[in-house]
């Protein structure tokens, strides 16, 4: 069941970067599909040895480091597309971002100087899940603040970006707790927890194939609900105003 497990998380990505490659959408989704070409790639040499070995753990130390920087990159790249008519919010929340992850893993390594249990796995091990639960939660916050925008703002985007944001939410808030759990908990819960990456990976990636695709760049909706009649244009001159100002205050 467990290697059943492994290769459908290989084929996941794999399936959905073809997916983009055929209908075109990669174009629009660049580090959304080269992340998922990294991942087929990565996960495909990852299944191959046993999980409790060496050269796995040697693999997964490498490239782990290197999916943080795609997380990040398409995380930018779900920001740039949701402000995309409003580039001083755009060039805000992308520095904000790159500050907000530096503090969380400088944080995080001033926590390590405290004394630890470190998992059956070794110190080093510990290091990386405390790291990767602060590149997560740091973006999930990130993402959630663009969610609360689209929720208080009447933003019209496609709905494959509105899908993008929401399923990208959930699936860093899931890892999250899944890490926070991981550091806490250690070794001993480690095969109950990697089911459960392995199930929010799954699901995630079955909604991108099912939600992301041509019609959905066609399709306009608003996150925003019907509430509130007739303050559209009141909201609308608010985020102009404060995108002005923003980008104002960056070309000084």
């Amino acid at each position: 069941m467990a290697r059943i497990l492994d290769w459908l998380i290989v084929a996941g990505p794999a399936v959905l970067s073809v997916r983009l490659l055929a209908s075109g959408l990669y174009r629009r989704y660049r580090a959304f599909f080269l992340f998922l070409v990294f991942e087929t790639l990565r996960t495909g040499i990852l299944a191959i040895p046993n999980p409790a070995s060496k050269s796995y753990l040697h693999v997964w130390a490498l490239t782990e480091p290197v999916e943080w920087l795609f997380y990040i990159l398409v995380v930018l790249e779900v920001y740039s597309l949701v402000l995309q008519d409003y580039r001083g919010l755009a060039t805000v929340g992308r520095w904000t971002l790159i500050v907000a992850v530096c503090l969380a893993l400088l944080a995080s390594g001033l926590g390590l100087l405290a004394p630890a249990h470190y998992t059956r796995q070794g110190p080093l091990m510990y290091y990386y899940y405390v790291a990767d639960r602060a590149v997560y939660f740091s973006l999930v916050v990130f993402l959630l603040s663009i969610l609360a925008l689209l929720m208080q703002y009447p933003i019209t985007l496609s709905r494959n970006i509105l899908v993008h944001s929401v399923v990208f939410s959930v699936y860093f808030l899931a890892n999250t707790v899944l890490y926070l759990l991981l550091s806490m908990l250690g070794s001993d819960v480690i095969q109950i927890l990697r089911l459960a990456f392995e199930t929010v990976i799954l699901v995630a990636m079955g909604v991108w194939l099912v939600m992301l695709n041509p019609a959905g760049e066609l399709r306009k909706q608003r996150l925003r609900p019907t509430w509130m009649p007739g303050r559209e244009e009141e909201l609308v001159s608010q985020l102009n105003h404060l995108n002005a100002a923003l980008l104002r205050a960056t070309r000084k």
